[in-house]
């Protein structure tokens, strides 16, 4: 039998902790001020490296599952998709390079959880990290301007300095998407893994940083990336323990969210007074309410962004425009000096990649979620009461959720930093599937 994941009974493989250290510090550092092209991609193949030497040097077999070819049959798509439209140049590449790797990691790390924890602290570590660079921006945006803002490339520093003179704070990266996207995975690992800390004083610790993130996930402005955490967060901890007693832990969830929620406000109120981040959040949100109620667009104009990319679709329902190439052709949708993603990744795929691009990306994301849902509910027969793998899984549903219905607003598919933070996501439930099944037998 494949002792892989026996706990405690094998030492370390190094070049797997190093190259989970890798992935996960070039994910996590991605869109910021010491982040390039250059440097995520040199990540990509150090990682790659690492992965394939760590395997040879163990002599594990490669187990394959299902997902995995699924995401074959959409690379071999993507590949056609870009060659039939002529479409081959450097950010098509890229993001060819990107579904690759994403196919590479889910065959090869199927892991013990000890190599995930890893990976764990450093992005809880760098989401504070984040969290706190927001909060200085806000307190002393004179030093922030002399230290971090001339590091950034002119086009990301004017981006960055759009987004500041509009009451939002991105902190050590260019956009309040991104540093958003940072809080909410820390946010998720504090409250999933809060109730299996023993130790008092991590405890502690961990508490303490709910309102720095949350001060920070406030002062971005993102109302999507708040409603869909939120989201996100109560069904993984109303599916956590089984199909029993829903409407409890629907109460506690919704209690608990609130409360977190209602001191975040209560300290904003008392740091912004009449005007600032916070008041700038709520702002958004009542406009958002009285626009809805009145009929009117909430999507922030995004909305003819999808009228426009649907035409499109249904102008070329089969092979679709073309990848990236949306952006080509909406010049004037909402920016008249340059086009824009759909801002939907579901629209995106039927858009520029057609029909069976859709499909073969839809099905593998269905099919990993489905499974993540069924571990939970079945945790207690399936891992026969070991409960080192629940919180893992419960983040990567987490994680999963976030990712789908974050799908419906944002460029998931074109900006990497989200497709890397669900490939960790999908890797912890296949690596979960490994060990499962290695205990049965």
């Amino acid at each position: 039998m494949d002792n892989e994941f026996k706990e405690g009974k094998e030492p370390y493989n190094a070049f797997l902790l190093l190259s989970m250290v890798i992935f996960t510090l070039g994910t996590f550092t991605l869109e910021t001020f010491i982040s390039s092209r250059n440097i995520e991609m040199i990540c990509i193949v150090l990682t790659v490296i690492t992965l394939i030497i760590a395997y040879l040097i163990s002599n594990k077999r490669i187990t394959i599952y299902k997902v995995e070819i699924m995401w074959l049959f959409f690379i071999f798509y993507f590949i056609l998709n870009i060659a039939f439209h002529e479409k081959i140049e450097l950010l098509n590449i890229i993001d060819l390079v990107t579904f690759t790797f994403m196919f590479i990691f889910l065959l090869l790390v199927k892991i013990d959880t000890k190599y995930f924890k890893i990976s764990i602290v450093i992005i809880l570590l760098l989401s504070i990290i984040y969290s706190l660079s927001s909060i200085f921006q806000y307190l002393n945006i004179d030093l922030y301007r002399r230290l971090i803002l001339p590091r950034f490339s002119v086009d990301r520093a004017q981006e960055l300095w759009r987004l500041y003179s509009g009451g939002s704070y991105t902190g050590f990266t260019w956009q309040t998407a991104f540093i958003s996207g940072y809080i909410v995975c820390g946010l998720g690992i504090i409250l999933l893994s809060y109730n299996y800390i023993k130790n008092t004083k991590m405890r502690f610790i961990l508490l303490v940083n709910i309102p720095i993130l949350l001060i920070a996930l406030f002062m971005g402005g993102k109302r999507a990336h708040l409603i869909f955490m939120i989201i996100a967060f109560l069904v993984t901890y109303i599916f956590s323990k089984g199909n029993k007693k829903l409407i409890v832990r629907m109460l506690k969830a919704v209690l608990l969210i609130f409360m977190l929620v209602l001191f975040a406000i209560l300290s904003m109120i008392i740091i912004d007074k009449d005007e600032g981040p916070f008041i700038n959040l709520l702002t958004k949100f009542n406009d958002t309410i009285e626009s809805f109620l009145a009929g009117e667009d909430i999507t922030s104009g995004r909305i003819h962004l999808y009228d426009y990319a649907l035409q499109y679709f249904l102008d070329n329902p089969f092979i679709g425009i073309g990848w990236r190439e949306f952006k080509e052709v909406s010049v004037g949708v909402i920016n008249m000096n340059k086009g824009s993603h759909p801002h939907n990744i579901y629209i995106q795929l039927l858009t520029e990649l057609g029909i069976p691009g859709f499909i073969l990306f839809i099905i593998p994301t269905i099919y990993i979620l489905v499974i993540t849902f069924k571990l939970l509910l079945n945790y207690n027969n399936t891992f026969e009461g070991c409960m080192k793998w629940k919180f893992y899984i419960q983040f990567s549903l987490y994680i999963q959720i976030f990712f789908l219905l974050y799908g419906i607003t944002g460029n998931l598919l074109t900006d990497h930093l989200y497709l890397y933070m669900y490939m960790f996501a999908v890797a912890i439930i296949l690596s979960a599937i490994k060990y499962s099944k290695i205990k049965k037998s």
